[in-house]
């Protein structure tokens, strides 16, 4: 090998140590301003992973927080296709613009949820079901239709006028001050136990129930361990009417 030979290979190794040192850089400069990344989702304010531009979530990304979120991010808001779900079990799956559902998307509600196992697929503006859209029950029940600001503004079907009824004459029996009513607790696959309380108000499709007889176990529903004298306000569907008292 000449001298000039030696000098120029001299020269192309230098140029790619040189090359693979700025790639290494930025590599970690990447990373350092995704560590930094933020979006504005108060849901989702623990760990980031993704893309970033000027400190802000940008395109694909993926956080956690009280939620969790997989998908498209533009200028720190969910803006795009993504996955949101809650704690409860809880998941919606579709459009967001500028953190609002907004678009086509799907929303399950989750097993904690009065409306557990319930399904809804269509449209959405301003966070607000709207648009065409059907709503799921878990036996098979379904309405397809027009949505105006998260109501179904459809004509009823058959199957939604006998849940309705249903819902009227269970709501009677509930949703009345003084009503002594009963919720059925899971515990693991096939155990049940039972809550037990005193409805002391009523405020449309809520009620809330001093807890009277917590139960066997140790029960939460929200962030709320029950104890008895716990006031407790959630939705009449959960609740039915205690058929016998407990046995002391």
């Amino acid at each position: 090998m000449t001298g000039d030979q030696a000098v120029s290979c001299a020269r192309r190794l230098l140029t790619l140590v040189l090359a693979l040192c700025a790639f290494l850089l930025a590599d970690g400069a990447y990373a350092q301003d995704e560590s930094r990344c933020k979006v504005h989702d108060p849901e989702l304010q623990s760990t980031y992973i993704g893309g970033c531009k000027d400190g802000w979530a940008e395109g694909h990304g993926e956080v956690r927080g009280t939620a969790t979120y997989r998908g498209e991010f533009k200028a720190g808001r969910k803006h795009g296709k993504g996955v949101k779900t809650w704690p409860g079990g809880d998941r919606y799956e579709g459009d967001f613009v500028e953190d609002r559902r907004e678009g086509t998307g799907m929303y399950v509600w989750g097993r904690s949820s009065t409306w557990s196992g319930q399904r809804y697929t269509g449209g959405y503006l301003d966070d607000r079901r709207h648009g065409y859209g059907v709503y799921e029950w878990p036996n098979g029940h379904r309405v397809a239709g027009p949505w105006e600001s998260d109501r179904y503004t459809g004509a009823p079907s058959k199957g939604a006028i006998a849940r309705g009824r249903a819902y009227a004459e269970h709501a009677a029996a509930v949703a009345r001050v003084g009503a002594t009513v009963c919720r059925e607790m899971e515990i693991g696959v096939a155990t049940r136990d039972t809550v037990r309380g005193t409805v002391t108000a009523v405020d449309g499709e809520r009620i809330t129930v001093r807890i009277d007889d917590p139960g066997k176990m140790e029960h939460t529903i929200g962030d709320r361990i029950l104890t008895k004298g716990t006031l407790l306000n959630d939705g009449v569907k959960a609740w039915i009417p205690c058929v016998t008292p407990r046995a002391p």
